[in-house]
C-alpha cells in the first residue's frame, strides 16, 4: 500500500494560512476584551484607594469576564495545537465525528459563519484512513461555503452517516434555495480526488454529501 500523500502544493499552504489566520483573529479578540477588564480593574483599584465607593458587582463581573475570555483563549490554543498536529501524520486512522467537530469550530471564527446544527451522533464509530490535514481542508471548504450560502442568519444542518461498507456520508444542507452555485469547484475536486473523497449534489435537501471512503489508498488505486 502506497499511502503517501506530499504537503507542497499552493492550496495546502492557503489553507494552513487562512485557519491560522482566523485562529490568531480570535485570539487577539480575547485578548483586547481580558485587556479592556483588566484596565476597568485597575481603574476602580485606583478609586478604591483614594477612599471612593466601588460597586463590588463590577469587580464580580470583571472578574468574571477575564475568567471566561481566559478559558476560551485556552480552548482555542487547543484546538489550534490539534490543527496543526494534524499535519505529523500524512495518513492515518480518524475519527469523522472529531474532524468535524475540530473544523466545525475552527468555522466559527469565520465573521459571516451561520449557526450550525449537528445530527445526534451515529451510534457506530465512522473511522476511516485518510489524509486528516486534507480531509479537513475539504470539509472546512465545505462549510465556507455552506456559511457564504445560508448566510449570517442561516442554519447550516450536518448529518453524519456511517456506512455498511466502512465508508462515512457528511451531508451538508439547508443552504438558500436562491443559491445556484456549486460546491464542486475545479480545486475542490482536486482536494476530494486526492484522498478518494466523492462529492454528490443533494438537491433535495439543498445541499451536497462527501462520501469519505474507509480507506482512501485503496480507492485512489482501484
Amino acid at each position: 500500500m502506497n499511502s503517501t500523500i506530499e504537503f507542497q502544493n499552493n492550496d495546502d499552504l492557503a489553507f494552513f494560512g487562512k485557519v491560522n489566520a482566523s485562529i490568531s483573529h480570535e485570539l487577539k479578540n480575547i485578548l483586547a476584551i481580558i485587556s479592556e477588564a483588566a484596565g476597568l480593574l485597575q481603574d476602580l483599584t485606583e478609586m478604591a484607594t483614594k477612599g471612593q465607593k466601588i460597586e463590588f458587582e463590577m469587580l464580580k463581573t470583571c472578574s468574571q469576564d477575564i475568567v471566561e475570555e481566559i478559558q476560551r483563549g485556552f480552548a482555542t490554543i487547543k484546538r489550534m495545537n490539534a490543527f496543526s498536529h494534524s499535519m505529523d501524520d500524512t495518513v492515518k486512522n480518524v475519527n469523522i465525528v472529531d474532524v468535524v467537530d475540530l473544523m466545525v469550530a475552527l468555522a466559527k471564527f469565520l465573521s459571516f459563519a451561520s449557526k450550525v446544527r449537528l445530527d445526534p451522533l451515529p451510534e457506530a464509530e465512522a473511522v476511516v484512513l485518510t489524509c486528516p490535514f486534507r480531509l479537513q481542508n475539504l470539509i472546512y471548504r465545505a462549510l465556507f461555503f455552506a456559511f457564504e450560502s445560508a448566510g449570517p442568519d442561516g442554519e447550516i444542518h450536518i448529518a453524519i452517516q456511517p456506512q455498511p461498507n466502512g465508508s462515512a456520508h457528511i451531508t451538508f444542507s439547508g443552504f438558500d434555495p436562491g443559491n445556484a452555485r456549486s460546491f464542486t469547484s475545479d480545486e475542490t475536486k482536486k482536494i476530494a480526488v486526492s484522498i478518494g473523497v466523492d462529492i454528490r449534489e443533494a438537491t433535495e435537501l439543498r445541499g451536497f454529501e462527501l462520501i469519505v471512503p474507509e480507506n482512501f489508498d485503496a480507492v485512489r488505486q482501484s
